[in-house]
């Protein structure tokens, strides 16, 4: 089978996108409205030579950017951005209807999201507009297989499992129907799990909802890989242990012992990269982290010793959550899941394991599976959300390579029974 020819929507900084190359997929659009993110996407997948290591390919010069909403009110647009349809983007990347053979979408979807509190919604009404206007695109081109990554939250939120909102998807993607089959040989065969990328060689442990769908398949042909990592695999199996931190940002091409606000520029026995720079903290709060590694892992572990004058005023009273604010991660297992505020001690358990700083913006992009050299931007706030935001590439990896798979037994069987 040749390449099968992708179009990454919601593709962010380019973590799906570097997954799909990856597999032997050739990228023929990318979509976003994001644009520090757009410009990270180009600078490394359509201007850098990182496509060469390879077998997929990046076919255009710059991602699009462009609102996806399409016209949904409750989807958040934000800047005054063109409202695109699929026939745009066909046009914008000059590609034939029926050229694209997968759609990969990463829709954010907020509002399932663990941070946030989960109301409730009409039934049968997706709470998040570009859900909505990712199915439509879906309609528009009606491509072999649909690749679908997001928050674990979305396929149990509510009272039934899969949720409302998720139903509600699974019921669009069976009734489409390409204009030459008849309902019972079209629609979306499906599969929807909530996995661990720390599973699949990710090293962190990062829990999201993947679904595939195959066009034309039934449900039980349609699976998701299988893990190829655990904590303790048994001595029989054929699983690796997980990736650690230590495996990822532990190298002798990058500094660890950096002095707060020091970038990894102009050092001797180093390369230069701006992308490994540690922010600057407070005296009190490096004060924090010393009597934190001495007593534990986080700041309730100062809690009854002599250094709970040190926890935080807002901790102070707190007799539940941000239990790993401030906290340091540990070396020797996968990094907790990253945030857009993975660089701030503050905002989780981000500060590195043997220094007294938060991991660097570079050390981030390691343990999200970046490539070494994966440019960032240069703003702190930029280069914490594209990655914060970023799909784990090997896990994508392992989803379109798994997909391919599938797809081509779902070809052989249509083959066989046409015969």
């Amino acid at each position: 089978m040749e390449n099968l020819k992708v179009i990454d929507l919601f593709c962010g900084a380019g973590g799906a996108s570097t997954g799909l190359i990856r597999a032997g997929y050739d990228v023929v659009g990318a979509v976003d409205a994001y644009q520090e993110a757009l410009d990270t996407y180009r600078k490394n997948l359509c201007e850098g030579d990182l496509t060469n290591e390879f077998p997929g390919s990046v076919t255009f010069d710059k991602p699009l950017r462009a609102d996806l909403s399409q016209g949904y009110d409750d989807s958040g647009k934000g800047e005054n951005l063109p409202e695109i349809t699929f026939e745009d983007i066909r046009e914008n990347f000059e590609l034939e209807e029926g050229e694209v053979d997968v759609i990969c979408g990463c829709p954010p979807c907020q509002n399932f999201s663990s941070l946030r509190d989960t109301e409730p919604w009409p039934d049968g009404k997706p709470k998040d507009g570009l859900l909505r206007a990712f199915v439509d695109f879906i309609r528009e081109e009606v491509p072999d297989v649909v690749l679908f990554e997001n928050v674990s939250n979305i396929l149990n939120a509510g009272e039934e499992v899969p949720s409302t909102y998720v139903d509600w998807f699974i019921r669009q993607m069976k009734n489409i129907t390409r204009p030459s089959d008849s309902p019972q040989e079209g629609g979306y065969g499906y599969t929807f799990k909530v996995v661990n990328a720390a599973d699949y060689g990710v090293p962190q442990r990062r829990r999201r909802t993947i679904g595939i769908f195959i066009y034309g398949a039934e449900d039980e042909e349609v699976t998701i890989p299988a893990p190829t990592h655990a904590r303790d695999p048994e001595e029989d199996s054929d699983r690796e242990p997980w990736v650690e931190v230590q495996d990822r940002i532990f190298r002798e091409d990058l500094k660890t012992d950096l002095d707060l606000g020091q970038k990894q520029t102009g050092i001797d026995g180093y390369p230069d990269d701006p992308a490994h720079r540690s922010r600057r903290h407070h005296d009190s709060t490096i004060e924090m982290i010393e009597a934190i590694r001495e007593h534990g892992g986080s700041w309730k572990d100062l809690r009854g010793t002599n250094d709970k004058d040190l926890i935080k005023e807002c901790h102070q009273d707190l007799s539940s959550g941000a239990r790993s604010a401030y906290g340091i991660m540990a070396k020797d297992e996968p990094a907790p899941t990253l945030t857009t505020r993975c660089a701030n001690v503050s905002s989780g358990r981000f500060t590195h394991p043997t220094e007294n700083r938060a991991i660097t913006f570079r050390e981030a992009a390691l343990l999200m599976g970046f490539p070494r050299d994966y440019k960032l931007p240069s703003v702190n706030e930029h280069a914490e959300r594209v990655v914060g935001n970023a799909v784990p590439p090997l896990l994508i990896k392992k989803a379109a390579e798994h997909a391919r798979s599938d797809l081509q037994q779902v070809k052989k069987k249509e083959i066989t029974e046409a015969a």
